[in-house]
């Protein structure tokens, strides 16, 4: 391959064009009132007020991760535009490398733009995606380092790469793999000799995290913390957030895997092929997890990435017109269930971002600046009646802190209110018991003087037993001030209902099976410890760990069936759960819910676990 000489022709000149518009990455966002919409509030909110990742707030972005979806808070806004600009250079940059001077046939570059437009719903997936635009861009120089070599594209990819855990440690993890797996292929192909790039693959992206997280969290005990946080959010994703989907679209993503082999197969050399295969087989199986684990709209991520990956695979691969047919062939059935998923994101804004025109739009809504703020201000009255506070909460909190226990909280910013933030900021995400042990903490020593909570959960959780640690600590240290017709809210005691539990009393607990409820008494609480058995920790590993459920067999009602997270019932967990937010007022007025004759665990992951369960009672009541 040698770089062209002359002038481009009509045709990679507009494939270039187009490529650069669809990876603009120029987002912003006005004050949302969904649950999405909720924690790109929370961390908007946060970079906002100077809260630092780990050592104030935990979730899956990190202390940088604002900037790909900003909102106008403080300086987000201009800070936000300013480094996707930056970005939309970097991309614009390595895309002319890629079109003009790699040498490259317009008919693999014609492919690599047809890919890479399917490719572009994970770039702005659910308010994020930068992140992922940043990953494509170290991959593309790669790739480039790989077929025309030029120290400098490499060092620039170990740059982005290193730049990643700032946004997204999970992106961090997937980038990192990646240059895992191209020096394993280097070390295959050259031996010895591919020491020096080995160790600077090792160390040059990680000295370039290390130092921004430093320089952005301002400690090593922060530093640590985020990467702790972030590592129990990763793990406990695939038992507490799965969700099964149709099976047709598993065959779907074995096709699209199958596409990939057959890209592979038609690489120019046999080490060309090792090298993709190498580079792109962890990230593709962490798209999998990402897209399979929660098998919703969330697909989109595994079937985007394998168009990432074809694109990237195309760039290297023999395309003789015979082949062509058996081509449009294997991309037909993945692209039939990519197009199903599509409608569950609305089917314009997504078919748009593929023909770059949501780019356009974004573009034109941000000139002039002054108006777009003020289009950004004005979000706020369009903010549906039924959700915000009722007017009677809002006058008693007054500029008192409060923060909210509900899925959706955006409803206290709308109102003025001083919000405050849990370490976790949304709370159906704190299902490790070290996560869920943090927001118990703060709520214990820093918790504001007022709480709202309207009821709701998602995935058909109890609303209680889905973070237990932290509702205790709620239960112990907050009364019922006033019940609404939406929310309700709670007001800080001066000193706690109770002192700490202790056991009265082990049972054993067989899941699928029941549990005895005994006369309550002094022992109202009860907790499971709960393991996975070797199947469900491969199921962990490799897909994910079905739901479990519970049903509550109450005298004064029909049975309700939810679900529960076993990894967070170690924390102790009320026998008669509260239901309707009328219980919940009841139950933190003080008075007796009724009681509870059994509770039964089933569902399809209950197989994989083994628990123990265990009574709990205050320690001042008992003799």
């Amino acid at each position: 391959m040698t770089p062209l000489k002359g002038y481009p022709s009509a045709v990679r000149l507009a494939l270039y064009l187009f490529s650069v518009v669809l990876a603009c990455p120029i987002r912003y966002w006005p004050m949302g009132r969904d649950v999405d919409s909720t924690w790109r509030f929370a961390l908007n909110f946060a970079a906002a007020h100077g809260l630092l990742a780990g050592r104030d707030i935990v979730f899956t972005y990190g202390p940088l991760g604002y900037l790909v979806f900003p909102e106008d808070m403080g300086g987000n806004l201009i800070a936000g535009l300013t480094f996707q600009t930056i970005l939309w250079a970097v991309m614009a940059a390595i895309l002319f490398d890629l079109f003009f001077r790699a040498g490259l046939r317009v008919r693999n570059l014609a492919l690599f733009v047809i890919c890479f437009a399917l490719a572009v719903p994970l770039f702005w997936f659910n308010f994020g995606g930068g992140e992922n635009l940043v990953l494509a861009g170290a991959f593309l120089l790669i790739v480039l380092y790989r077929q025309r070599g030029s120290g400098l594209r490499y060092a620039a990819a170990l740059v982005m790469i290193g730049l990643l855990p700032l946004l997204k440690l999970t992106a961090g993890m997937v980038g990192f793999a990646a240059l895992a797996g191209f020096a394993a292929a280097r070390m295959l192909e050259q031996g010895r000799k591919a020491l020096p790039l080995v160790a600077a693959t090792a160390i040059l992206p990680a000295a370039v995290a290390v130092a921004l997280c430093l320089a952005s969290l301002r400690s090593a005990a922060t530093f640590l913390s985020y990467l702790s946080g972030s590592g129990e959010l990763t793990s406990g994703y695939s038992a507490a957030m799965s969700v099964p989907g149709p099976p047709l679209e598993l065959w779907a993503a074995l096709a699209a895997a199958a596409l990939l082999g057959l890209l592979l197969y038609w690489q120019a050399s046999l080490a060309m092929a090792r090298f993709y295969a190498l580079l792109l087989a962890i990230p593709l199986f962490v798209s999998f997890k990402h897209g399979f684990v929660r098998q919703d709209m969330h697909v989109i991520n595994y079937f985007c990435f394998a168009a990432l990956a074809a694109a990237l695979l195309a760039l290297g691969a023999s395309l003789e017109r015979r082949k062509l047919p058996c081509l449009a062939l294997f991309l037909l059935i993945p692209l039939t269930l990519y197009f199903s998923r599509v409608p569950a994101l609305g089917l314009i804004p997504p078919v748009a971002e593929m023909a770059g025109l949501g780019t356009a739009h974004m573009l034109a809504n941000a000139i002039p600046f002054h108006e777009l703020r003020a289009r950004l201000a004005s979000a706020p009255n369009d903010y549906p009646a039924a959700q915000r506070l009722e007017p009677e909460m809002v006058a008693l909190i007054g500029n008192a802190p409060v923060a909210s226990l509900s899925i959706v909280y955006t409803n206290l910013a709308i109102a003025g209110l001083n919000v405050q933030l849990y370490p976790v900021v949304q709370r159906y995400s704190a299902y490790t018991p070290e996560l869920d042990g943090r927001n118990a903490a703060w709520i214990r020593d820093r918790g504001p003087r007022f709480l709202v909570f309207d009821g709701a959960a998602i995935d058909r959780r109890d609303a209680w037993a889905e973070t237990p640690a932290m509702w205790l600590e709620v239960y112990r240290w907050y009364d019922t001030r006033v019940l609404g017709p939406r929310n309700l809210l709670l007001e800080r005691r001066d000193a706690p209902r109770f002192g700490a539990l202790e056991g009265s009393g082990r049972a054993a607990l067989s899941w699928p099976g029941e549990l005895p409820v005994p006369p309550l008494g002094n022992s109202p609480f009860w907790s499971a410890t709960c393991g996975l058995t070797p199947a469900g920790r491969i199921a962990q590993a490799l897909f994910r760990v079905p739901e479990v459920r519970m049903t509550v067999y109450r005298a004064d009602a029909p049975p309700r069936t939810v679900r529960v997270i076993p990894a967070v019932l170690s924390a102790p967990v009320p026998a008669n759960l509260p239901v309707t937010l009328t219980e919940f007022a009841a139950v933190f007025r003080g008075e007796s819910m009724p009681p509870v004759e059994r509770l039964r665990f089933d569902g399809p992951g209950a197989g994989y676990y083994t628990c123990e369960a265990e009574w709990w009672g205050p320690a001042a009541t008992r003799p």
